[in-house]
């Protein structure tokens, strides 16, 4: 089974100032067809490889259970992938224009991303070997992530209210201050409740990304030191990639500042659900591979290596 091979034209897919949110659905559900054509493969080789042989020979039974238990965590995976391309809408990946107010990430569709990342995460660290993502202890003290007034640039998710500032650097900053990994740790960190209201009192260490996404409408509310710089960049990715979400700019060349930090953050987001992915498919038809071939001993292997 090459997986790497038969996704390549869906692997790698970056977000760019033109992409919709809808691109990156369609990105989703296209990689969740691969993996549907994987499950399709993998079944084609069990059949295959019991031709022939007794129903009532216990190497069928194994057979069929490790076909069938590689099955079932590529459909759980592709209904997840199937979820999260259905989570934006037409407008642009980080979608900000020049002095406009933030709008906050519809409520359903970010209930929709948590649970389906959740679901992700939940799998690939059980049957792809993948390690459970880390949260990151970054705050927006300009001494931890360095810079001048850093924390403003939580102010790019304010709701129904603009930034009051030229803030798109500043969240830019913090965004870079954290990796994919500590973005999707930060998400799935929430709780699905966080999806509804928005921020009414002073952010802290405890505001969540889904809470962040849904932003408050008094931008100093936001901008705290205390606040987790993985929080607010998980937030400025939810925004940038769920239905209604809009980030809050500034005059001048504020706007495209502004939607570069959502870019980046979606990137991010991106790069690491496709690389946990690869490795738990990999991990998962490998294993299928063996037990297979275990199964089939002393006869040939059905399957070539996986790359």
């Amino acid at each position: 089974m090459h997986f790497l091979e038969l996704a390549s034209d869906a692997l790698g897919f970056i977000v760019k100032v033109a992409t919709t949110k809808q691109d990156v659905g369609q990105h989703f559900i296209a990689l969740g067809k691969k993996l549907e054509k994987s499950s399709e493969e993998l079944e084609q080789i069990a059949v295959k490889a019991t031709t022939g042989v007794d129903k009532n020979d216990s190497s069928q039974n194994l057979i069929r259970n490790a076909v069938d238990s590689a099955k079932t965590t590529l459909n759980i995976l592709k209904e997840h992938l199937s979820s999260l391309g259905e989570v934006g809408d037409s407008n642009l990946v980080g979608e900000a224009t020049k002095d406009q107010n933030g709008v906050s990430a519809s409520t359903d569709e970010l209930k929709k991303v948590y649970n389906a990342l959740k679901g992700i995460v939940g799998i690939v660290t059980k049957e792809g070997k993948v390690k459970e993502p880390s949260v990151s202890s970054v705050t927006l003290a300009s001494n931890s992530i360095g810079g001048a007034s850093i924390k403003d640039g939580a102010k790019i998710l304010a709701a129904g209210q603009k930034a009051g500032a030229a803030v798109g650097d500043k969240a830019a900053a913090i965004v870079s201050a954290v990796r994919g990994e500590e973005i999707l740790a930060a998400i799935i960190e929430s709780s699905e409740g966080d999806a509804a209201g928005t921020i009414g009192g002073n952010a802290t260490g405890e505001t969540s990304a889904l809470k962040f996404a849904r932003g408050g409408s008094t931008v100093d509310n936001l901008a705290q030191e205390a606040a987790k710089a993985g929080a607010v960049a998980g937030g400025i990715a939810l925004r940038s990639l769920v239905k209604d979400g809009k980030l809050a700019a500034h005059s001048a060349d504020d706007d495209k500042a502004a939607q570069a930090a959502g870019i980046t953050a979606v990137n991010k987001l991106l790069r690491i659900l496709e690389n946990m992915i690869i490795k738990t498919v990999k991990n998962v038809l490998e294993q299928a591979k063996e037990k297979i071939d275990e199964a089939r001993d002393p006869k040939e292997p059905v399957l070539g290596p996986n790359k």
